[in-house]
């Protein structure tokens, strides 16, 4: 009974990381007909995709503390509810104040989905000493390839982005409700949280002074960077830049959302078997090397084979450095799984926007290169830690 409990709670995880993977990603897609639509520079694009900052930098700040009262499992379906029910709202703006009003709504739901459903689960780990981030990371990545996949599909049959956005939410509502009866009662509020019992808690005074290490908190950042990059500009790279079609653009998305899910599916492995810096060195290389390479190619056929790689390489960074972050102080584990979340959202809402002002200085395709290369550079200068995983139980 304990067993089909644990697994029912899983199964309740993984349909919320999924539905926060397929949000933002449904809309991806349509990305450049709006900005065509609303007529807006990528300067004023991005001014309009920094409205997701707006909303997810506070929400991000403030739900560590809110999870402190409240069990994330429950903070999880709320917000799951409103991220997905609030996403027809984008195919009803006007003009640019309206897309951004939107967007910070969006914003705000994402910042405290991300942090609560990954607390949700490291606590999970904790109560049953079982591994699933990496899984369940997997869940999200097959979530923004399902919203890639409705961009697909909504193109080649002709609906407008309102048609599409509002069954992308309709769907995505239903999804979150069956969450409900399985998620509500989990989560215990981290300031209860049980330690191991083989780990010392150490005194009020260190506890406050504890800090993720940098080289996790690189990791993160440069980990959720890219990912938000491809999501949020590569289809106006391939279309506008690159000469590619809009069917080219979302196959190029769904190709990365797939590669993402198949190296966090095999994450948990891949690490234990050739250890952490072997991992993060090779996608490092391949992400340096293809992406810059194929932006100043000019093929977009060529562009989309990169957005795959990029989907392989970036697979296990974020859910490893979750892991090192909890690693690096096991006695707080939840609070160090959310700190880390919001330092890696940070990047991943803040980037793409400050993309699009440089962008119309330099262009996209260098800023889109330049953007990768330094990236890359930071994950290759996180690759120690306190602790290698080399043949350690994942």
């Amino acid at each position: 009974m304990r067993d089909f409990r644990s697994r029912s709670v899983v199964f309740g995880l993984w349909t919320v990381f999924f539905v926060n993977g397929a949000v933002l990603s449904s809309w991806a897609p349509r990305i450049p007909e709006v900005q065509h639509s609303l007529r807006l520079t990528d300067g004023e694009l991005g001014l309009a995709l920094f409205g997701v900052a707006a909303g997810s930098v506070p929400a991000l700040l403030l739900t560590a503390r809110l999870l402190r009262s409240l069990r994330s499992g429950a903070v999880s379906v709320v917000t799951a509810l409103i991220f997905g029910g609030s996403l027809p709202l984008i195919g009803a703006a006007g003009d640019a104040g309206q897309l951004t009003a939107v967007l910070v709504v969006l914003g705000a739901a994402s910042g405290v989905l991300d942090v609560a459903m990954n607390t949700s689960a490291v606590i999970h780990q904790q109560r049953t000493g079982r591994r699933v981030l990496s899984r369940l990371h997997g869940g999200y990545s097959l979530g923004v390839l399902a919203g890639a996949g409705g961009g697909v599909v909504a193109a080649q049959v002709g609906a407008t982005v309102t048609e599409h956005l509002t069954a992308a939410a309709v769907l995505l509502v239903a999804a979150a409700l069956t969450t409900a009866p399985l998620l509500w009662p989990t989560g215990r509020p981290t300031t209860v949280a049980r330690q191991p019992a083989n780990v010392e808690r150490p005194p009020a005074n260190v506890r406050r002074a504890a800090r993720i290490p940098l080289t996790t908190a690189l990791l993160a950042v440069c980990g959720l960077f890219v990912e938000g990059l491809v999501l949020d500009w590569s289809a106006l790279l391939v279309v506008r830049d690159l000469g590619g079609s809009r069917s080219s653009a979302a196959t190029g998305l769904a190709l990365f959302s797939l590669a993402m899910f198949m190296s966090r599916t095999a994450g948990d492995a891949a690490l234990h078997r050739f250890g952490e810096r072997r991992v993060l060195t090779v996608g490092a290389v391949v992400l340096g090397t293809l992406t810059p390479v194929a932006c100043f190619a000019g093929q977009p056929v060529g562009m989309v084979v990169a957005i795959g790689a990029c989907g392989l390489a970036l697979g296990p960074v974020f859910p490893l450095a979750v892991h090192r972050a909890g690693r690096s102080d096991p006695a707080r584990t939840a609070v160090m799984a959310a700190r880390v979340s919001a330092v890696g959202y940070l990047a991943y809402l803040t980037g793409p926007p400050a993309v699009g002002l440089l962008a119309d200085t330099v262009g996209l395709p260098v800023t889109f290169a330049a953007a990768t290369l330094v990236s890359c550079a930071g994950i290759l200068c996180s690759r120690r830690a306190a602790r290698e995983t080399v043949g350690a139980e994942p």
